[in-house]
C-alpha cells in the first residue's frame, strides 16, 4: 500500500520515483557503474592528497622518501590558478565582444527592432493599444 501523496511506499519503506520530482531513481543499478564511481571517487581523493603533499612539503622531505623526480613547485601553484586567470580572461573578452557588437547610442537600432509599433491613431473616448512611444516625443516631453 502507498501512503498516498507522501511518496513513500508504507509497506515496503522505499521512496517512489516521483517523490523527487525530475530525478527518478533506479531501483536497480549496474554493479559495474558503482564499482566505477567507488573507484573513480577513491583516485580523486588520492590524487587530491599526492598533489597536496607534493605542493606543501619540503623538497628534502620528498627526497628523503625516495622521490627525487617531481615537477617544480611552480606547477603547484600554476595549475590552480590559470584555470582562474582563463576565467576572467573569458569574461573580459565576453564583455567587451558585447561593447564592440551593440551600435552606437545615435544608431536607431537602440530604440527600434522590427517589433516597433509607432502608430499615433487614437480615436477619442477610446483607452489606447499598447504601442511603444516615439523617442523625439519622450525628449520632448522629458527635457523640453
Amino acid at each position: 500500500q502507498s501512503s498516498g501523496s507522501s511518496g513513500i511506499n508504507a509497506e515496503y519503506g522505499e521512496v517512489s520515483p516521483m517523490f523527487f520530482g525530475l530525478f527518478r531513481l533506479q531501483p536497480h543499478c549496474d554493479p559495474l557503474l558503482a564499482v566505477i564511481g567507488f573507484f573513480v571517487y577513491l583516485a580523486s581523493y588520492i590524487i587530491i592528497c599526492v598533489y597536496l603533499l607534493w605542493a606543501l612539503l619540503p623538497s628534502y622531505i620528498l627526497e628523503t622518501l625516495g622521490l627525487t623526480y617531481y615537477p617544480q613547485k611552480y606547477w603547484a601553484l600554476l595549475l590552480p590558478v590559470w584555470p582562474c586567470v582563463l576565467l576572467l580572461f573569458l569574461y573580459i573578452m565576453v564583455s567587451l565582444q558585447t561593447v564592440i557588437r551593440c551600435p552606437d547610442f545615435h544608431d536607431s537600432r537602440v530604440y527600434k527592432d522590427k517589433h516597433t509599433d509607432l502608430s499615433e491613431v487614437v480615436r477619442e473616448g477610446e483607452i489606447p493599444s499598447l504601442r511603444d512611444l516615439n523617442i523625439i516625443n519622450v525628449n520632448k516631453l522629458l527635457y523640453d
